[in-house]
């Protein structure tokens, strides 16, 4: 029997390919697209979700289904001693709660971490902690250092207000308004939650806005740097290498994927970085 087994959910932007590639398992979320309930990755896939959204339809996200966790962990614990089960932040969605009152009736078999994490990073974390366990350390301490250092700061772009007013983050007056003065909206993610960084004329000048707020930290070093994309991986590209001509380090170009690109739509690009364990 294994001794641990590393699970995230879908917060966590990992294909079934990449899933199964990096030994983490994943807890599928629901997607509601025109209030017809469909998880992602195993009903849709990413070009298709895409194509759904440009197509004007109404996307929400749900927390996962109590059932298929509780049945996952029950699996999983057949073959494993304990699950070190992390979840998307608790900042942005009720199911690192849920999760944790479920866990509450398994004796400590279930780990449940609030790394504060959403999108790439949290991905990032759970291939830290799989290496930390994997090098001897105990699920319980890499909760703690999980929960200790674990961080990030994020400025995410959106292509279009449409896809936040249909998201419910802005209001139908507000995106029309802001339309009209062509503003461009930069949304930050710090401490597990969302919320408004700045407001600029253009999309170009919200890109050179994002890339001088993000690169202004000292010890770059000491942080793993990102490019996250949805539907704008040339883009995304091409503001990469910018961002490593800045902070001379490599940053890694990573997709966003559906339950993170419901809320603020295809060609939204994200720039950040995230804390390396120590």
């Amino acid at each position: 029997m294994k001794k641990y087994v590393v699970m995230t959910d879908s917060g966590a932007d990992l294909s079934l390919a990449e899933q199964q590639q990096l030994d983490i398992k994943v807890v599928r979320l629901p997607l509601m697209i025109n209030q017809q309930t469909i998880i992602e990755e195993t009903e849709i896939n990413r070009e298709q979700f895409i194509q759904s959204m440009k197509s004007g339809n109404i996307v929400k996200t749900a927390q996962p289904i109590v059932g298929d966790l509780l049945t996952m962990w029950d699996e999983t614990l057949l073959e494993a001693e304990k699950v070190l089960y992390i979840p998307l932040s608790s900042g942005l969605s009720g199911s690192y709660q849920s999760a944790k009152v479920l866990s509450d009736s398994y004796e400590g078999r279930v780990v449940v971490v609030d790394a504060k994490l959403v999108c790439y990073p949290l991905q990032y974390v759970c291939v830290q902690a799989k290496k930390l366990l994997e090098e001897g350390r105990s699920v319980e301490e890499v909760k703690y250092l999980i929960e200790k250092q674990a961080m990030m700061f994020a400025a995410l772009i959106p292509s279009s207000l449409e896809y936040l007013k249909r998201g419910g983050r802005m209001s139908s007056a507000a995106a029309a308004l802001g339309s009209l003065l062509k503003i461009t909206p930069i949304l930050k993610v710090e401490n597990g939650s969302i919320d408004v960084l700045d407001k600029v004329r253009t999309h170009k000048k919200a890109i050179d806005t994002a890339l001088t707020v993000i690169s202004a930290i000292d010890h770059p070093q000491d942080y793993h740097w990102y490019v996250v994309e949805a539907d704008a991986i040339d883009l995304a590209n091409e503001v990469a290498l910018r961002l490593e001509s800045i902070i001379h380090q490599p940053v890694v170009v990573r997709p966003i994927y559906p339950i993170i690109m419901a809320h603020t739509g295809p060609g939204t690009i994200g720039i950040g970085y995230t804390r390396i364990l120590r």
